[in-house]
């Protein structure tokens, strides 16, 4: 069941319905801080997206920290794939304030994000999960502050959780050939704001996928719209909890039964089967580089062995394939290793306080 609604542009934050009184900070009450950008007094148009399916503790935040955006020029589309929890109440509460509301089975997460970008006219384009948070004023900088040359714009995403010391993930070297070869990059999806003619351009989302889709879109518009505008800002905040796909898959103690992992493969066949040569080349060198830096992971993990040693097996083993072992994080690992031999001198001191 699809729900075209009509947003008024006045004031959100006067007419969102006022949170629990047990709740605060935000996304339950507005950030009051982040003010409108002189510089957009004609903001462009921009779609966000949000699927659900049961995540009905967290929708209710994930909703409020885009409708407290303040942003005047907003399509907001959620995408509900039938939940039979509280979900139902919570977009009951807020429909009055969502462009288009889309209730009704999928075949899951990726389908649900196509059919919001189907429906898509905004300028720029991204989704936000069910259970992740905008951070106050992203719409506001994504609107003022992306060049008119720019393809793709990128902030920096806060990964929290309640058994999670907060840290960063930096969008960085995000180009086509750096993804496909596994070199140095890092991604994360909550932070990338793309144009939408240019997704639809590459062809848009792959219902067929259901884990690595983001990476699928991501090296597609990028093989054809390579200029990236990276910000310091933090844009997103990116939840993981029991039942996150993240969690789940990763924490399985079988890789082969790691369903990123798996499908991995099957987005490189598609991918070189149509993508340029060059491109082609490029994955195919990845997918001999990937499980070298898999193992580098493991030996700079690894804190009951030497530090010298594991440096001396990297540089050993590197030199039996040089064309897939010589790159800058081999190096970067190496250098890592061999730093744990450096005392900062902070810990001198320290020390040094503690025998006085």
């Amino acid at each position: 069941m699809l729900a075209t609604l009509t947003t008024s542009s006045v004031d959100v934050i006067s007419t969102v319905n006022l949170p629990p009184t047990n709740h605060h900070g935000w996304p339950w009450q507005p950030d009051c801080e982040s003010q409108p950008s002189p510089l957009a007094t004609d903001p462009p148009r921009i779609t966000v997206v949000t699927p659900s399916y049961n995540q009905g503790d967290f929708l209710e935040q994930t909703i409020r920290s885009v409708l407290l955006q303040n942003y005047p020029n907003l399509q907001y589309i959620v995408v509900d794939g039938g939940s039979t929890d509280q979900s139902h109440a919570i977009l009951d509460k807020y429909r009055d304030h969502l462009s288009v509301l889309i209730r009704e089975p999928d075949e899951g997460q990726s389908d649900a994000i196509a059919k919001g970008l189907a429906l898509a006219d905004g300028e720029f384009f991204n989704w936000i999960n069910s259970d992740d948070l905008l951070m106050p004023g992203t719409l506001w900088e994504v609107a003022s502050r992306c060049p008119p040359a720019a393809d793709l714009y990128t902030l920096s995403v806060e990964v929290f959780g309640d058994d999670v010391q907060p840290y960063l993930m930096h969008n960085r070297n995000l180009s086509a050939t750096a993804m496909l070869r596994a070199d140095r990059y890092s991604f994360s999806q909550p932070g990338l704001w793309f144009r939408t003619k240019y997704i639809q351009d590459c062809g848009g989302i792959d219902r067929n996928l259901n884990y690595g889709f983001d990476w699928d879109l991501l090296v597609r518009y990028l093989a054809k719209h390579p200029r990236v505008h990276y910000s310091a800002s933090v844009g997103a905040r990116f939840r993981l909890h029991d039942e996150s796909k993240t969690v789940v898959e990763f924490g399985k103690d079988d890789e082969d039964a790691n369903r990123f992992l798996l499908e991995s493969g099957r987005i490189r066949d598609k991918l070189e089967a149509s993508l340029s040569t060059s491109l082609a080349n490029a994955s195919r060198l990845g997918r001999l580089r990937a499980p070298w830096n898999d193992w580098l992971v493991k030996k700079l993990d690894d804190r009951d062995s030497s530090p010298l040693v594991a440096a001396s097996k990297i540089g050993w083993r590197a030199l039996k394939q040089p064309r897939v072992t010589f790159t800058w994080r081999t190096a970067g690992t190496i250098l890592r290793l061999l730093s744990r031999y450096v005392r900062p001198k902070s810990s001198i001191g320290q020390r040094a306080k503690t025998h006085h």
